[in-house]
């Protein structure tokens, strides 16, 4: 029960922390963003591409029907 209790919780949490990941191909990422906020899905590619020893560059915001995606390549 424990156990269960503390998943949800990790879920909730995980919920709130920001952009959601869409798609990761090396050398790139993309996130589901609110409106045009880009700041902190900045910040989770960068660190997505030192995984690489890259740095994230900022490609573009697409509108999809189900939000917009911020798109990033490392470089």
């Amino acid at each position: 029960m424990r156990a269960l209790a503390l998943m949800l919780a990790v879920s909730a949490l995980a919920a709130c922390t920001g952009p959601s990941q869409v798609a990761a191909t090396p050398p790139t990422v993309s996130y589901r963003v609110t409106g045009n906020d880009v700041a902190q899905a900045g910040v989770n590619a960068q660190q997505y591409c030192a995984r690489f020893g890259r740095t994230a560059r900022f490609e573009g915001l697409q509108a999809t029907a189900s939000g917009n995606i911020a798109v990033y390549s490392c470089s």
